[in-house]
């Protein structure tokens, strides 16, 4: 014990490095179990609709939404996101949901919003429909009318 200490009012840079190295390994561990929400990438999401019947919610603007959208996606934007919305949607707590977030916002308040409703599958694609389109996966385009 004696050398331990004597070795840390030796060495106290290193001796802090070394700790708070410690303590972003413990908390990137730790981090996955206490999220509300998993991130997942492409191929997760198809697997989750294909296999679970996951639902869609696209939480972007409708101009981004009408530029191009996951078919069979429900789009709700993110400031008409309210406990009535979820509830008039009839949502399974079962099915998992899969939200589409523009990538610029990054507040958890709206996911709180489908776990007070008793939804507890939820999660985000990562990259959002940026990486979608990158893997070339079907998008639903609405294009403006024309007279």
């Amino acid at each position: 014990m004696n050398n331990i200490l004597s070795f840390i009012s030796n060495n106290f840079i290193l001796t802090t490095i070394w700790l708070l190295l410690l303590n972003i390994i413990i908390f990137l561990i730790f981090k996955p179990f206490y999220l509300k929400a998993r991130l997942i990438n492409n191929f997760d999401a198809i697997k989750l609709i294909n296999e679970r019947n996951a639902k869609i919610v696209d939480t972007r603007s409708l101009e981004l939404y009408n530029s191009g959208h996951i078919v069979n996606s429900i789009h709700i934007p993110l400031k008409n996101l309210s406990f009535k919305k979820i509830q008039e949607l009839n949502l399974s707590t079962l099915n998992p949901i899969v939200l589409i977030i523009h990538s610029s916002q990054r507040n958890n308040k709206h996911i709180n919003n489908f776990i007070d409703n008793g939804i507890k599958n939820v999660y985000i694609l990562k990259n959002g429909i940026d990486s979608w389109s990158a893997d070339n996966l079907p998008l639903i385009i609405k294009k403006p009318k024309s007279f």
